[in-house]
């Protein structure tokens, strides 16, 4: 009836549970070199992607004229400056008196749809100056076009009240298109979507609480006493941490023969954490641990969890407990183990630990 209800409540807690904000931003801390080389590894993805559409632009040139017009509206028509705008401009063009006297000039070996998608119109400041641009992949028909739509637009007023002349001031004339080999757009938008894809996937594996970082995570999500920890580096008898684990485990072992070491990898991470506590110089301690099997530990048997930091294993750890409890056995609490010593610092706000 208890175990239910403790059961019940570890359940309750993991619906309850709140992010770790401190966590989170250690985490981010630590895996910032690799955001960096992702970003890094984006930028040069985006420029070579770049670099290879330019030489495949390059393979089909392009050639482009720019043509700039002057134009004078009629006295007494202010209004009209309104209308013919940069927006409007593109859509003169395309009518009937103007590309439609084009395509008369031209003749019949140009298509319509095709002339309109190679000219563009644009305003660039003063509504009395108009830009037509032309490209095509035929530096011929570009030429004809340009002529073709000189033409016409020099004759529109004599259409239209509200012009008075249009003008032709200043003719670039065709050249190929430059294409750029490298685009800081490119390498800029690389960077942002691969260090952005790796901020969003350290932020999913911590919300997911697949991941333990903490002895507080150990007691949330399995409700386990926890003894202590150790580190993937740089144990020292003397540390703070090394201590209050070694005085635990002193604790607990002085009234048992045998404690087991079990985990959800098959004792690989037990038999790590063993072999990190011999290098402590503590053989009364290690001498009555040992790695968990199926076959050396006796029903009823007593055994301690190694649980590993940074890796997802919750869900494994969780139905190791599961199972160890329908045999018999009894837990006794957990360890962490593989701790980043880089990782407690930033959590702990320590700039020198011991």
């Amino acid at each position: 009836m208890q175990g239910s209800i403790k059961n019940q409540q570890i359940q309750e807690n993991k619906w309850q549970e709140r992010i770790d904000r401190k966590a989170l931003f250690a985490c981010y801390i630590r895996k910032m070199p690799a955001l960096l080389f992702l970003a890094v590894a984006g930028a040069v993805v985006g420029s070579g992607l770049s670099l290879l559409f330019a030489f495949l632009a390059l393979r089909t040139p392009i050639y482009i004229s720019e043509t700039e017009y002057y134009i004078v509206f009629a006295a007494g028509r202010l209004d009209a400056k309104d209308y013919y705008n940069d927006f409007t401009w593109n859509d003169v063009i395309a009518t009937d008196d103007v590309l439609g006297k084009a395509m008369e000039s031209l003749g019949s070996g140009f298509v319509r749809e095709q002339i309109k998608e190679m000219i563009t119109a644009d305003i660039l400041s003063d509504v009395r100056y108009l830009t037509i641009t032309i490209q095509g992949e035929n530096a011929e028909h570009v030429e004809k076009v340009r002529d073709a739509l000189q033409a016409a637009l020099e004759d529109l007023p004599k259409l239209k009240e509200e012009l008075d002349t249009i003008t032709k001031i200043e003719d670039l004339g065709i050249a190929q298109k430059k294409v750029p080999l490298f685009a800081w757009r490119a390498a800029l938008l690389g960077a942002v979507l691969a260090a952005g894809i790796g901020v969003f996937a350290v932020a999913f594996w911590f919300v997911m609480g697949t991941v333990i970082y903490t002895k507080a995570d150990i007691v949330q999500y399995f409700g386990l006493l926890v003894f202590g920890m150790l580190y993937a580096k740089g144990n020292r008898k003397e540390g703070k941490q090394e201590k209050r684990l070694l005085s635990s485990l002193c604790l607990t072992l002085e009234q048992e023969d045998c404690v087991y070491l079990a985990d959800a990898a098959e004792g690989a991470a037990a038999a790590a954490f063993l072999k990190k506590l011999g290098e402590l110089e503590l053989p009364a301690v290690c001498q009555k641990l040992q790695v968990f099997g199926d076959t050396n530990c006796p029903s009823r048997g007593k055994i301690i969890l190694v649980v590993p930091f940074g890796e997802p294993c919750r869900e494994k750890m969780a139905d190791e407990i599961m199972y160890l409890r329908q045999q018999g056995y009894v837990i006794l609490g957990a360890v962490l183990t593989e701790v980043d010593k880089r990782w407690t610092k930033i959590y702990w706000s320590e700039r020198n630990r011991k």
